[in-house]
């Protein structure tokens, strides 16, 4: 495959732009930061200092956050985490408990995989892969997080690429991942 996307997911989001069997570096060598690309002006706090980003909302902590934004919002929860604390709290812990059926820890799957997935149609106009690819921790919750994540990305997506692009979940050894892509730089320079 020669146009792809990857978006790892985890303590943030990450991604790589490949396009014509190259990753794309740009012109200061740092292209390709869907993570730090604006979901919601005027949003969550991020790490890299702006408001509303993506990765506020998608990675682990984003997880958690929108979690605990949904329990303050329901005061009589009794649901499998109520008696976690929330410094407790782990986006597996809540992926966990939202394939046992607890309704509030699907809600917050169901609006992280929206989310996500708007924001991956959206990287689709600029770079017109043939997939994406994602990997990373809060995936393992599985179907509770890949399928509202796809019905958003068929929902955005603009109309010319329907059908054109597949989300796949990578088949990498985590473990694997970041020496794989340090050895891939090399052979290409």
């Amino acid at each position: 495959m020669k146009h792809f996307l990857m978006v790892t997911v985890g303590t943030g989001v990450g991604s790589g732009f490949v396009v014509d069997g190259k990753l794309v570096h740009g012109h200061g060598g740092a292209a390709g930061e869907l993570g730090h690309s604006i979901l919601f002006p005027d949003g969550r706090q991020c790490s890299c200092g702006r408001k509303g980003c993506l990765e506020a909302y998608t990675s682990a902590r984003g997880i958690c956050q929108t979690y605990s934004e949904l329990r303050n919002e329901m005061p009589d929860y009794t649901g499998v985490l109520a008696n976690v604390a929330k410094e407790e709290l782990t986006s597996q812990i809540i992926g966990e408990a939202a394939n046992n059926g607890d309704a509030l820890a699907m809600k917050t799957f169901e609006l992280t995989g929206r989310w996500l997935g708007l924001a991956c149609a959206n990287a689709v106009t600029f770079s017109s892969p043939e997939a994406i690819f994602l990997m990373g921790g809060p995936l393992k919750a599985g179907n509770v997080f890949v399928d509202p994540l796809k019905k958003s990305f068929d929902e955005h997506l603009l109309n010319i690429y329907k059908g054109t692009v597949e989300i796949r979940l990578s088949e990498l050894n985590a473990n694997d991942v970041a020496i794989l892509g340090a050895a891939a730089l090399l052979k290409n320079k």
